[in-house]
């Protein structure tokens, strides 16, 4: 696995990398919005078109951290990490020297590549390339290649582009339009204004950002920006070959379970520092996105901080030189000579001698190394001693926790406001989407109600003006053991905050909510196992939902309803592993009550905690308030129900143990018809026990876990214990509890359980293949 090299860092910013059409069109009359947007962008353009040769050369150290996570609705996991920290001697005459001072990764399998001796420390290293003054201010560093007449601000059929707001034709695809002003405090007493100016696409398109730039309207110099692309990145849809390959092509034997591929910027922050009230040099950046692969969702985080430790002005060491110059030709410099050298690798040497004696560490330097997004080389020096790489002082903190010198979460979060109050831009006409079945992993299931079930679904968006993009899907499903149609047609309005749906819908419904048995894992245990732990109804009605962005995650939603149930009765046994001469291996479904019901639910689930060598905690609330009748009759009944689940895990022993905690409670208040009771069984309640193995109105249940730590997982010992019924039944002698071992890989991804129950009629040896486990 080689997640952990410089090429990690590249993919990161090729999606960030810049390009724009030279197109030579007149300035569109409708760009700007106000005379004042006219003006700061003009200046900011001039700026951009300059090469800043105001600075000679610099020197920074410069840290940066990356996290890339695995996204599941239970938590987010942390698959790669990495810290870096460098000093960079940048000169804009000569190669670009780069000082190591430290670098780290963690990702799974990587103890055993260092043991195997197929990793060292050079993989560790995410740093590109320093900034250099004269590149682009917006995209951070992304500039022309100074041997080629191309420009990579032009549109490109090998790379992804982006088109940038200051390029000569921009007007053609943006407007823009003036915001508040931002006023800098200096140290000298002194006050800088800058202009907030929004950009502002004239269509939601792939190759267009939307977001905020503050200008300094005086030199045109870029102090902040923060953006993200106008629309989400679908490979399939953006990129023509790839859509070949899979309309004819090897990409279509990829599963749909993994389709499709996406990316969603979802924020870039740059902030840059005046330097001296001279020059403006780059103090932060933060990028925050999130790639999907189907059902697997990767949020990627990264975070760059520059501390200026010198800056050389051309002016200065064009003196410098001529003093220079003049104290060794006229001999008053005794002492001071002028050092020549017979190859680059010698000046290196003495270079790393100089550095050696300044730091206290011997360095020594290495091969030069062509880098990503510069013409010109990167010249490494590194400790001789590679040990000090890993365990640097100057290494920052993961990138969950604060640090100075980076983004403040404070500033962060407000420049994160600026950006959801732009305004959605238009999709351009309606785009249409049409899949089914194997297309999509949320399309296919199995289940002891429907058999296999087929889903189709046809989407559209479409929309601007006041209401901004809407959101139109219709989704159908069809059972071969149960030919009723299903269907759901749902009109969504998703911003950067939230997004509200409004469906009306005739469905199969699970009584457990937040379950998933209508999705894959319990659909593969029951068409290969007969294992069905759901408990299924019919609901037909109207909801409304509000609920987070598709790029963060799902844990918060608030849902109204009004909606009729009915039952639904077991239509089929049939499994690839059965007892072909058994009477039936599937359970018959509950018997769900037929009545109206009209009411509202929410679920709150925040996780603290990616990095399963740190503590772990988390919390589930759900509640649940609703008026109900039998279809005819006059009367109707009321009830209210919570829910509450904590969740432990904390590593011992040097994180070579991890213990899991997991505690939870609810109850019901009033008359609650037989499908809104409480359920209990099977491996995410009650291992050791088949699912429904109890419920009521009220239960409480928990587990106790200890797992030894491995390279890419964890091998645990368990016990469960669980109780549900009338509030006022409760005996402690009734609990059911289990006990049993377990596998996992990927901190509780993939989850193997052998478990056996030890009391109650009910219990059973088990073995439990299932996702999202808490260890």
């Amino acid at each position: 696995m080689t997640l952990c090299n410089r090429g990690f860092t590249s993919a990161i910013l090729l999606l960030v990398s810049a390009g724009m059409p030279r197109t030579g069109a007149a300035q569109a009359s409708d760009a700007y919005l106000d005379p004042v947007a006219a003006e700061v962008h003009a200046a900011a353009r001039t700026a951009w078109q300059e090469v800043d040769a105001s600075v000679a050369r610099y020197t920074a150290l410069i840290q940066q951290r990356i996290a890339a996570d695995l996204r599941l609705p239970l938590k987010d996991r942390t698959l790669y990490r990495n810290e870096t920290a460098v000093r960079a001697f940048w000169d804009r005459d000569h190669d670009a020297l780069v000082q190591v001072l430290g670098a780290n990764s963690r990702y799974p399998g990587r103890e055993s590549a260092v043991r195997e001796g197929d990793l060292n420390w050079l993989d560790d290293l995410a740093f590109d390339a320093p900034f250099e003054p004269g590149g682009d201010r917006l995209f951070f560093g992304a500039r022309p290649e100074e041997d080629s007449e191309s420009s990579v601000f032009e549109p490109s059929q090998e790379e992804f582009w982006v088109a940038h707001p200051l390029a000569p034709g921009a007007d053609t695809l943006y407007r823009y339009r003036s915001g508040d002003t931002l006023t800098l405090s200096l140290p000298d007493g002194r006050t800088l204004r800058t202009v907030r100016l929004d950009v502002l696409p004239r269509e939601a398109d792939v190759h267009r950002i939307s977001g905020a730039l503050w200008i300094d309207p005086t030199s045109g110099a870029l102090v902040q920006a923060v953006y993200r692309l106008s629309r989400r990145f679908d490979a399939l849809r953006d990129i023509p070959e790839l859509r070949e390959e899979d309309e004819a092509g090897e990409f279509r034997r990829v599963p749909g379970i993994l389709k499709p591929w996406t990316f969603d910027l979802r924020m870039v922050a740059i902030e840059y520092g005046l330097w001296d009230f001279q020059t403006w040099l780059p103090r932060t950046m933060r990028v925050e996105g999130e790639a999907a692969a189907g059902i697997l969702k990767f949020p990627v985080r990264m975070d760059i901080a520059y501390r200026i430790e010198s800056v050389t002005t051309a002016e200065e060491a064009d003196a410098e030189a001529r003093a220079l110059r003049a104290a060794l030709d006229s001999g008053r410099a005794p002492g001071l000579t002028e050092r020549h050298f017979a190859s680059r690798a010698e000046a290196m040497a003495f270079i790393a001698e100089l550095l050696s004696d300044r730091d206290a560490v011997p360095y020594e330097p290495l091969p030069a190394t062509e880098g990503a997004r510069d013409s010109r080389a990167t010249r490494l020096l590194v400790p001789e001693d590679r040990s000090r790489i890993a365990a640097s002082p100057d290494l920052p903190p993961p990138i969950w926790e604060d640090a100075p010198g980076f983004a403040d979460p404070a500033e962060l979060e407000q420049m994160f406001r600026a950006l959801a109050d732009l305004p959605e831009p238009p999709s351009p006409g309606v785009l249409w989407a049409a899949n089914w079945g194997w297309h999509r992993p949320d399309l296919l299931r199995y289940n002891r109600v429907e058999g296999p079930a087929v889903g189709a679904r046809l989407q559209a968006r479409t929309g601007g003006g006041l209401t901004g993009p809407l959101d139109l899907s219709l989704t159908g499903f069809l059972g071969l053991a149960d030919l009723e149609p299903k269907a759901r047609l749902q009109l969504e309005r998703a911003t950067l905050r939230r997004r509200a749906a409004l469906g009306l819908y005739r469905e199969v419904r699970a009584v457990e909510p937040g379950a998933r048995h209508l999705e894959v894992g319990n659909s593969v245990n029951a068409l290969l196992f007969g294992r069905d732990d759901g408990e299924y109804f019919r609901a037909t009605g109207l909801d409304l939902t509000l609920r987070p962005p598709e790029a963060s995650r799902a844990w918060w939603e608030v849902r109204l309803y009004g909606e009729r149930h009915a039952s639904l009765s077991k239509k089929t046994d049939f499994a690839l592993f059965r007892d072909w001469g058994g009477e039936g291996i599937f359970r018959p479904n509950l018997t769900a009550a037929r009545l109206d019901e009209a009411g509202g639910e929410f679920r709150l689930a925040p996780w603290w905690g990616t990095d399963p060598l740190l503590p772990q905690v988390g919390l589930e609330l759900y509640g649940q308030g609703a008026a109900w009748r039998v279809p005819g009759d006059a009367g109707s009944d009321e009830f209210v129900r919570a829910s509450a689940v904590a969740r432990v895990v904390v590593p011992v022993a040097d994180a070579r143990w991890r213990v899991g905690v997991e505690a939870g409670g609810g109850t019901t208040f009033g008359d609650a018809p037989v499908q809104r009771n409480w359920f209990l069984g099977g491996p995410t309640t009650l291992r050791g026990y088949p699912a429904s193995a109890r419920f009521g109105p009220t239960f409480v249940r928990g587990r106790l876990e200890a797992a030894r730590v491995l390279d890419v997982g964890t091998l645990s010992a368990f016990t469960d214990a669980a109780w549900a019924g009338d509030r006022d039944d409760f005996d402690a002698g009734d609990l059911l509890y289990g006990v049993g071992v377990g596998g996992s890989i990927l901190d509780g991804l993939i989850r193997l359980d052998l478990s056996h129950g030890l009391r109650g009629p009910e219990r059973q040896f088990r073995v439990d293949l299932y996702l999202d486990a808490i260890l």
